[in-house]
């Protein structure tokens, strides 16, 4: 029911669009859109498991990517280069980690690669007992040098720290040879390992 309704309202959201000649406003309802998906996608893992609680990372995240790959079908030269943990995480988890991997690879489709050409590297791994860490890197041109990172008050950065808040997490972003953001959150002990 969830993914059913959080397709209605992208049908919705597209239905809108029709009507709009401002490029902002287009451009916002596309970002929520690309949202929704990534919520919408991890709804629709749910369905298809026997386990409605937990989704498994590495299908999940490759889904996503492959998404928004489509959705910038102009930036056909950018690869990605995928490194995910062979785990299961709860909704809780699944969903802001999915939301803030939205709002990172679009932040690199829209300003890393003005030529339209580079590599996105996604990383999570599980680096000591149970703390993870998300890792969104791209060789993309980097952040202004007077940018002051800690200052960033764009939508797609304040939800990136609202989000990580959620994990109960610490935020990174790095700007050197690119853009790094490094995310290190607590992983659910309720949770199994898959193996």
């Amino acid at each position: 029911r969830v993914k059913n309704n959080l397709h209605v309202v992208m049908s919705l959201l597209k239905s809108q669009s029709y009507f709009l000649e401002d490029q902002s406003a287009l451009a916002a309802i596309r970002n929520s859109q690309h949202r929704i998906q990534s919520m919408s996608l991890i709804h629709q893992k749910l369905y298809m498991s026997d386990n409605l609680t937990a989704i498994r990372m590495p299908e999940y995240v490759t889904e996503l990517v492959e998404y928004l790959t489509e959705s910038f079908a102009s930036h056909r030269d950018v690869q990605f280069h995928l490194e995910i943990e062979d785990v299961e995480m709860d909704v809780s988890q699944a969903v802001p980690l999915g939301l803030i991997l939205n709002e990172a690879i679009t932040n690199c489709f829209k300003y890393a690669f003005p030529a339209g050409k580079g590599n996105i590297r996604v990383k999570l791994e599980n680096t000591v007992h149970d703390t993870f860490r998300l890792e969104i890197t791209d060789d993309g041109i980097g952040m202004p040098p007077d940018v002051d990172i800690r200052k960033l008050r764009s939508l797609g950065m304040k939800l990136i720290s609202g989000l990580t808040e959620d994990l109960e997490g610490k935020l990174e972003i790095n700007s050197d040879k690119g853009t790094s953001i490094i995310i290190q959150f607590v992983y659910k002990q309720i949770l199994l390992r898959v193996h």
